[in-house]
């Protein structure tokens, strides 16, 4: 019987990483109250993990509402919060917000947590759910204003947690990473391995070629 692989996220670097590394897979996104999930929740590590499972289970509420898999389907969530100086920050969202938060940063280090929950959906319904939290310290260069000025008006910190990446222009700016650099882009490929095996699925005969 054939397995499927289900990325509940809408992410294009999550769905990137998976697609490098020959990893098949269906994508199906859901919206969720972030503010709401972490309200209560002050430590930054919780909230990433809470905020990824709440993402797998709306998933596969989703999926077992709409559609009956005809086989194992296996439901891939991640979320991240972004650490800095003993508190968590998410997408900042505005520009204003991104601005102040890199100048603070800059010539310092942060942690960035990426939560994983992966569900097994068989037979029609929930059958088990594993979870990891990854986190990875990302040291930043002491960047100019300008610089940050003119990278926050790129719009590609804004919607990213603690309002960096390590691709596209924000690599600029990065000085070095502690720790699995794909948790830090969204998704860490050796725990999304590591999880399956615990529910029973061997990654590797799913890999298919990669250029």
């Amino acid at each position: 019987m054939s397995v499927t692989l289900l990325l509940g996220s809408a992410s294009t670097s999550r769905a990137a990483i998976l697609t490098r590394a020959g990893i098949p897979f269906t994508q199906l996104a859901a919206d969720i109250d972030e503010t709401a999930l972490v309200t209560d929740v002050p430590e930054p590590r919780v909230q990433a993990q809470a905020l990824a499972t709440a993402k797998a289970h709306a998933v596969s509420d989703m999926l077992l509402r709409d559609t009956l898999p005809d086989g194992p389907t296996y439901i891939i969530a991640a979320d991240s919060v972004f650490e800095f100086e003993g508190h968590a920050y998410g997408k900042p969202q505005h520009p204003d917000v991104a601005i102040e938060r890199w100048r603070a940063q800059r010539g310092k280090a942060g942690i960035l947590h990426s939560g994983h929950t992966i569900i097994a959906v068989l037979g029609g319904r929930k059958q088990r759910i594993v979870q990891e939290t990854v986190s990875a310290t990302v040291a930043f260069a002491n960047v100019s204003d300008s610089v940050i000025d003119d990278y926050v008006a790129t719009g590609e910190p804004l919607f990213v947690a603690g309002g960096f990446t390590l691709e596209g222009h924000g690599a600029t700016m990065i000085a070095g990473v502690d720790g699995d650099p794909n948790a830090v882009l969204g998704l860490s490929l050796r725990a999304v391995r590591e999880m399956l095996d615990r529910l029973g699925v061997a990654l590797t005969p799913l890999w298919t070629a990669t250029e």
